[in-house]
């Protein structure tokens, strides 16, 4: 091939590829643009505020009074005086048992009791005259003594076998009717007082310090928040599980709450008035470092933070920022250290 022909070809292939490859190039650069241009971020000014974090912990709620009534005495039962699930008032009978043979042996032993008064008052005259021997007389006396324990024993008989409600509050089931012989210890029904309720829960001992006798502690149950006074707290602390065990009184009118559910204790620790918080978002953490990033002078800069208490979304900066820092919230990924950032938002804190 000659070899004008060949240079020919050379310089047609040139005049081809090189606009193509300028072409390309100059469209990489439009793509990419410039490598200096400030990372665009959003961030917070950090001024003191008014902080507290919370202890959160499920309590059970509990009647304030209840207790399962027993058959005291054995014996079948005459009348039963209340319907189940009835709301009663102390001392309201509730059922009679069979008492009328302790009557009749009653009646008997006040008979006897009588004559054995009437004796010893016989023999304390004939004593003086020594008409009687001082044996006769301590006899007598310990007749009286003996009928008089039985004839106690009976009276209490006798009121055992009527049963009524040691307080106020409302009946359950029974399992028993009319003319049905009861043991003595056989169940005769619950009964629960509701119209307010016991708040029975554990907090760690460290927090004792943040509860006290007589104070209003919040709790929440599905969507209502209600508030609870302390009425006792245990006087030890659980050596095993390090709790101490706190009782609260609820008022409950309506019984709208039933005893036996669940709610959630909330108790504010460490209340600060004057504390630089951050949101958690804004915290990177580290092996063995926390770090946020600051805005100074058209740059970001990575300062170590000490973190103390935290909520579920704020955390209390104790050492590493100032009042007034202003604290990166957004571009956490992409940021370094004396990089070049603008600010497209301030956000504003939760001030008081």
């Amino acid at each position: 091939m000659n070899s004008s022909v060949i240079i020919i070809k050379y310089f047609i292939i040139l005049a081809v590829v090189l606009p193509a490859l300028f072409a390309c190039n100059q469209s990489k650069q439009k793509v990419s643009g410039p490598s200096s241009a400030p990372l665009q971020v959003e961030a917070m000014i950090v001024k003191p505020q008014y902080f507290e974090s919370k202890f959160e912990v499920n309590a059970n709620l509990l009647p304030y009074e209840e207790t399962d009534l027993k058959a005291p005495v054995s014996g079948n039962v005459l009348n039963i005086f209340f319907k189940e699930g009835d709301q009663v008032r102390k001392g309201q009978p509730l059922i009679k048992i069979d008492d009328r043979i302790w009557k009749a042996r009653l009646k008997g032993l006040q008979s006897q009791l009588k004559i054995a008064r009437s004796d010893s008052t016989r023999n304390a005259a004939l004593i003086d005259v020594q008409g009687v021997s001082q044996e006769a007389v301590d006899k007598t006396n310990a007749q009286i003594q003996e009928l008089q324990a039985q004839i106690e024993e009976l009276q209490v008989n006798i009121s055992l076998a009527n049963v009524t409600a040691p307080f106020t509050g409302r009946l359950g089931l029974r399992d028993f009717s009319v003319g049905a012989y009861l043991s003595q210890g056989t169940s005769i029904t619950r009964i629960v007082q509701a119209d307010k309720l016991k708040v029975d829960f554990e907090m760690p001992g460290r927090y004792i310090d943040n509860i006290n006798l007589g104070e209003q502690i919040q709790m929440i149950y599905q969507e209502d928040t209600l508030k609870a006074k302390v009425y006792a707290i245990d006087p030890r602390i659980d050596p095993n599980s390090r709790t101490i065990r706190i009782r609260c009184e609820l008022p409950n009118p309506g019984e709208k709450y039933v005893p036996g559910i669940f709610a959630t204790v909330v108790i504010p620790t460490n209340i600060t008035e004057n504390a630089l918080v951050v949101p958690t978002s804004a915290v990177i953490p580290a092996l063995n470092t926390q770090t946020v990033y600051v805005y100074h002078g058209g740059k970001a800069f990575r300062k170590e933070v000490e973190l103390g208490d935290r909520t579920d979304v704020e955390v209390r900066i104790l050492n590493g920022l100032n009042p007034g820092d202003t604290v990166l919230l957004t571009g956490l990924m992409t940021v370094k250290d004396n990089m070049p950032v603008q600010i497209e938002e301030i956000v504003k804190g939760n001030q008081p």
